[in-house]
This record gives C-alpha cells, structure tokens and sequence, in this order.
C-alpha cells in the first residue's frame, strides 16, 4: 500500500495512514468491529500530532495532553476481511486556549468510498492532577487547523 492523497478526502491536506483488514478486526457479524474505528482514529491523531512536532515525550515534558470529551461518529459502509483502508485526520478547529477539534476519515481504497467519519471535540487537562488546563505554549504553537 502508498499513501493515497488523492482520494476523496473532506478537505485538503490530508494526513495519513494505512491499514490493512486482518482477521482480528473482524467481529461475530463478520465485518469490522467499531471499537477498531477508534482504534486506527486513534493511531492517526498520535501521527499527526508527532508529524506537527508534539512527541509523547512532550506530553511528559508538558505534563498535558488533549483527550476526548465528544464523539460525534457515523458508520457509512462495512469494510471486511482484506480490504485496504486510508484514514486521514485534520485539526478543523482550535481555541489555541483549552479545545481543540478533529475530523477523522476512513475510506476504502479499492472503491474511494467514506466508510466513516468522527468528529472529536478535545480538552487540554493536566497529566498531574487531570483537570482542564489551558495550554501550553507547544500545544499553541503546533496545534494550527490543518483544514485549510
């Protein structure tokens, strides 16, 4: 599989990864279990934050880090055993104070068809005490909307 930019993404600037369905994504329905969605969401969002220049060890270093306080997901398609998927992430909006939001995109290669979307709402919290916390000057300088 190569990075695939030019399918039918929400918005430009895509940034990416790929998966390959294997017999463990698979549930008792024979298809993609949802919790797996969330899953590769979540490997995508580490991505991208590292491509943006935010390490683990920065969230150490910062003691914070942004979690999830709203999902918003739809389901559009079923995606089985073999099938090659992209799933893209974009910051689509930040307060550069406390909240940030992504869109997350999963489609299916052989067909370019969107099987999923999650809109995910953050909150910056402290990893002492994990309370909201405003954020640090590294989050308000690499967390830009990448939607544009």
């Amino acid at each position: 599989m190569s990075l695939k930019k030019n399918l039918s993404w929400d918005f430009n600037n895509p940034h990416i990864l790929e998966f390959k369905v294997n017999k463990n994504d698979i549930d008792i329905l024979g298809h993609v279990n949802n919790k797996v969605y969330l899953d590769w969401s979540e490997a995508v969002s580490w991505d991208h934050s590292k491509f943006l220049g935010v390490s683990h060890e920065d969230f150490q270093k910062v003691k914070s880090a942004c979690v999830v306080v709203k999902n918003d997901i739809e389901y559009l398609g079923s995606l089985f055993l073999n099938d090659e998927v992209a799933i893209s992430t974009w910051i689509t909006k930040c307060d550069y104070k406390i909240k940030l939001s992504r869109l997350f995109q999963v489609v299916r290669i052989k067909d370019d068809k969107t099987v999923f979307r999650s809109r995910v709402d953050y909150v910056c919290i402290s990893l002492e005490n994990y309370k909201p916390k405003k954020f640090p000057d590294l989050f308000k300088k690499t967390y830009k909307v990448t939607t544009e």
